[in-house]
């Protein structure tokens, strides 16, 4: 694998309009959603905050990384994907009129971030949508390593997933997060916030996310994106060595930092 670029990061949870304000720890009552810049507004009617959250990140990152919107590809990671809108959708067959409605049906599928993302930016590159369990990080990253690195192309890689509903609340409620990360074969030096030199797998188990910069990360426990917080803090941290993308689980995928 070609040396890739690491050049931009984004963030999203409920309080937190981005890694800035995530790393200084401190809510923001006012910030309830994610804008989705990507998406216009009339385009983007009916979407999830699980599809504003995805499509959020990745803009957030091609910003900061400084990635044309318009050309770059994109792939798009969730363990659960759209699982508040598919709830609605089969309360209204079974205990409702039976009518759906076309236009959450329509966002009701998985890869509804990528497609409103590649229409909202006239971008008829290359994206994809992933769903791999608590792997989704980890996958998400392999699959834009790869392509960026058998292609040369810019991508951008955003993972998501969203508090579960009722009556679903059962099974755990960590808070919604979204990560979007910039990769790039080619950056001005300026704009790297860290090289990924290797890929491959481990025969170990990496321990479980418990904390972020010393903080707890309580909240969050149990979203699948949780396995992509310890990368962005050896980035913050400008450290090298190697990195887990999956977390709590077997021989995870590491990233070494070059």
């Amino acid at each position: 694998m070609r040396p890739i670029h690491i050049t931009g990061v984004g963030l999203f949870a409920v309080g937190y309009r981005d890694l800035d304000a995530f790393v200084a720890g401190t809510p923001d009552l006012a910030v309830t959603d994610a804008s989705n810049v990507w998406v216009p507004s009339r385009l983007g009617r009916g979407t999830s905050p699980l599809t504003r959250m995805l499509g959020e990140v990745a803009a957030q990152a091609a910003s900061r990384g400084g990635v044309d919107p318009h050309s770059c590809a994109t792939v798009y990671g969730s363990a659960l994907g759209e699982f508040e809108t598919m709830v609605v959708l089969l309360d209204t067959i079974f205990r409702g009129d039976g009518q759906l409605s076309p236009m959450r049906f329509k966002n009701s599928v998985h890869n509804a971030a990528s497609g409103l993302g590649s229409i909202g930016q006239g971008n008829a590159g290359f994206s994809t949508a992933l769903a791999a369990g608590q792997r989704s990080f980890e996958a998400s990253m392999i699959e834009g390593l790869v392509f960026a690195s058998e292609t040369g192309e810019d991508v951008i890689v955003s993972v998501a997933d969203d508090r579960l509903p009722e009556p679903f609340t059962a099974l755990g409620t960590p808070s919604g997060l979204g990560v979007g990360i910039a990769l790039r074969c080619e950056a001005p030096a300026e704009s790297i916030l860290a090289t990924i030199t290797a890929l491959g797998a481990r025969n170990e188990t990496a321990p479980a996310v418990t904390s972020f910069l010393g903080r707890s990360m309580d909240a969050y426990r149990g979203n699948p994106t949780c396995s992509a917080l310890p990368l962005i803090e050896v980035i913050l941290g400008k450290q090298k060595g190697s990195v887990a993308l999956a977390h709590a689980l077997p021989r995870p995928f590491h990233v070494t930092l070059g």
